[in-house]
């Protein structure tokens, strides 16, 4: 039977059909998004040969095409942000996927303006290593830190679309693990879930109801905000190594037992446009996402930033600490930049 896309709006919601004889009756949730395409399943994939049990694939895999509904998040407090652009991904199939890449990878991962959209598929399991399920798909920056760096943030819009138990954030330390987790479950609950103390409820029902997460880590406290409420904090040692933000899903020992999809709106790392601070940061510092730097020599650097305005000084992180550097040895443009009080 010939195979095409029909799509119908009637009272609110979206009829989608991949034949004509078996239309399936999508929920509201289905209103954030347009799929072009369909997509095969696990087993398909994996006959494929672009994905080799045991190591890590170059090759990736493609999806239908994913089309951001963007209307539906102008009230969200992140929903003017750029799209982080510093970031890798670890698929099913690769641990260490940099953004030239993602393309190979739209199976798992797209982006739509400045919507992050993360799939899982039903039966799916990590393939790169002999570790048994672990499906994952996760972005991840490269900047890190550890305790004594001071306070860093992670801020974002998070819509879930079809739920799937598993973790959908977490502060990651390769050593000492995390230390913090936000969680979700089949019914779209979102749940904190503490390495050390209690786990705590945030909401339930939130399939097709977007919400604003803020997390605060410097490297062995946390502070977790939901909708602009502190809603969790804790403590957790990390003698070794350095910590960063990882979001996306994880499901870790848990199998797929159906199709999970998030949206991720805005994310970004140490914005200025987040909320009042609280903790040891000074009011009045700006903390400045990774973006690129340029001296009065022409010479460039890419790094995160802190600033406090009026200061002759700015701290670059760069080799695991935090670097003073002189404000008058910045190009033109950077020093402009930030006297405008545009840091992010």
């Amino acid at each position: 039977m010939e195979k095409r896309r029909i799509v119908l709006k009637a009272a609110g919601y979206i009829i989608v059909s991949m034949t004509l004889s078996r239309p399936v009756f999508a929920g509201p949730e289905e209103r954030f998004y347009t799929q072009i395409g369909s997509d095969p399943i696990f087993d398909a994939v994996m006959k494929s040969g672009k994905l080799p049990r045991g190591r890590n694939s170059g090759k990736g895999f493609t999806g239908s095409k994913v089309k951001i509904n963007h209307d539906l998040f102008k009230g969200s407090s992140n929903a003017h942000r750029p799209l982080i652009q510093d970031i890798k991904i670890h698929t099913i199939g690769s641990s260490s996927i940099d953004r030239k890449d993602f393309a190979k990878w739209s199976r798992w991962y797209q982006e739509d303006g400045n919507t992050q959209i993360f799939r899982l598929f039903k039966d799916e399991e990590n393939v790169r290593n002999s570790r048994k399920l672990a499906a994952r798909i996760e972005a991840h920056s490269g900047f890190s830190w550890k305790k004594g760096d001071g306070w860093q943030e992670w801020v974002a819009t998070y819509t879930i679309i079809k739920p799937h138990n598993c973790c959908i954030f977490q502060a990651k330390n390769p050593i000492n693990h995390w230390s913090v987790m936000l969680n979700i479950n089949d019914a779209g609950d979102v749940k904190i879930n503490s390495r050390r103390g209690e786990d705590k409820l945030l909401a339930k029902g939130m399939t097709g109801k977007p919400f604003d997460i803020r997390i605060r880590e410097n490297g062995h406290n946390y502070e977790v905000y939901f909708n602009g409420k502190k809603e969790g904090e804790g403590v957790f040692a990390r003698p070794k190594r350095n910590t960063n933000f990882r979001w996306g899903m994880y499901l870790g020992a848990k199998p797929v037992r159906h199709d999970a999809m998030i949206l991720v709106t805005g994310a970004a790392i140490n914005p200025t446009d987040s909320g009042p601070t609280s903790g040891s940061r000074q009011q009045s510092e700006q903390s400045i996402s990774i973006r690129m730097w340029t001296d009065v020599r022409g010479r460039t650097i890419r790094a995160p930033a802190k600033y406090e305005p009026g200061s002759a000084d700015i701290e670059f992180y760069l080799r695991d600490r935090w670097i003073e550097y002189p404000i008058s040895r910045l190009s033109k443009h950077d020093q402009e930049f930030l006297q405008s009080g545009v840091s992010r």
